[in-house]
């Protein structure tokens, strides 16, 4: 027996349970999962049992012992049959234990956009399912349903996923979405649109940014850049970071909701109004940091992978882009938004320096090397000058 685990950038540990843990196989399975429970410092701990058949008593005591070392544990994916174990023990009064989630065919539906965490089909006229790229576990879709309930109390036009569900080794979200459609495909059948889509989402930013966050209901933007710029040690010098930092500090403190991956296959048009389907990046902070990773997906030449991003030629992203920061500044003066430009391309470029160390994409033969030759150029050099224009 040898178990997985994950441990994802939020600090949540999830242990892979597989085949039956009995009297035979707990002393092993104990070990296994003792050596990997000490080996990080979690947050909380996810049991993935999707794999696991059966499990008796010798079992339960290695789950007890687990349960009394960590108060954030949580079982999920358990079989009828293990379900109905845990729950005669009483196990399920010890921790939350969920049961494996729906199984659906996606064989024959229609895929409406990809991205960075998955892909989105239409699964009947009346709903969609995101469904998550394999490696992602099932407390970052947890995540994103939770904000997405968040973000719908506070007014923010987003579906509720109201179901998960598994299609082969994939997890996904199912949401009530009828007649809906990716914006990115939408503009691409009416590029005559594209003055109109622009101020829907020039709307749909500002609300965002007018939506004030109380305390603790969402992590701080700033302590997730300041984390992940902490990566980038592994690559650049302790002094190179040391300037990242300063210039990331000079950001200004805010509380306001950050969606941090706003983009046209982020966003779907339903009866003329736009609604938010990933919210797995939701955070709180200034405004800069939505602009800033939006100059990156929609304008910075920079990023080679725009049109991918998108789902759009680079060309209309770019027209939608100029029309959307008239609308969200409320001025077409060409010196206002080009100085605004350079401000929150700043934000950009630390984005995706801050970024890369997780990004998947990190592993593509030259992408970590271009991303800290750009950062070194453009960065680096001119740190007092970007803090003073952060600041203005």
């Amino acid at each position: 027996m040898t178990l997985r685990a994950n441990f994802n950038e939020d600090q949540i540990l999830t242990i892979f349970l597989e085949g039956a843990i009995d009297s035979a196989t707990a002393p092993e399975a104990e070990q296994q999962i003792m050596e990997i429970y000490h080996a990080h410092t979690a947050k909380a701990v996810v049991l993935d049992a999707e794999a696991l058949r059966y499990i008796s008593s010798s079992g339960l005591r290695v789950l007890l012992k687990l349960r009394k070392l960590e108060q954030n544990l949580e079982l999920i994916n358990a079989s009828a049959e293990v379900y109905d174990i845990l729950e005669m023990t009483g196990f399920t009064e010890l921790f939350p234990v969920t049961q494996a989630y729906r199984t659906i065919d996606l064989a024959d539906c229609k895929e409406l956009g990809a991205g960075g965490h998955g892909k989105v089909l239409r699964l009947n006229a009346d709903t969609i399912v995101k469904l998550y790229y394999a490696g992602d576990s099932i407390a970052d879709i947890k995540r994103e349903q939770d904000y997405a309930k968040k973000a719908f109390v506070m007014g923010i036009p987003t579906a509720i996923p109201f179901d998960i569900v598994k299609c082969e080794d994939m997890y996904g979200l199912v949401f009530e979405l009828v007649n809906a459609d990716i914006v990115a495909n939408y503009l691409n059948e009416h590029p005559d649109r594209l003055d109109e889509m622009a101020k829907k989402y020039a709307q749909v930013m500002k609300q965002l940014h007018e939506t004030h966050v109380e305390e603790g209901a969402l992590s701080s933007t700033k302590e997730l850049y300041r984390t992940r710029i902490e990566g980038l040690r592994a690559y650049m010098t302790d002094a190179e970071v040391d300037i990242i930092h300063r210039i990331h500090d000079a950001i200004p403190e805010g509380d306001t909701v950050v969606h941090g991956d706003f983009h046209p296959k982020n966003v779907m048009i339903q009866d003329g109004e736009l609604i938010l389907i990933d919210m797995a990046d939701l955070t709180t902070g200034h405004p800069l940091y939505d602009l800033g990773s939006m100059a990156l997906s929609h304008h910075l030449p920079s990023d080679p992978r725009l049109e991918n991003i998108t789902g759009m030629k680079a060309e209309m992203v770019r027209k939608l882009w100029k029309l959307f920061l008239a609308n969200y500044l409320g001025t077409e003066d060409p010196q206002t938004i080009g100085l605004f430009e350079k401000k929150i391309s700043v934000v950009g470029l630390m984005k995706m320096a801050s970024t890369v160390v997780f990004s998947t994409n990190a592993r593509l033969p030259g992408v970590m090397e271009t991303v800290l030759d750009t950062v070194r150029k453009n960065l680096l050099p001119n740190a007092d000058q970007l803090i003073k224009l952060l600041t203005m």
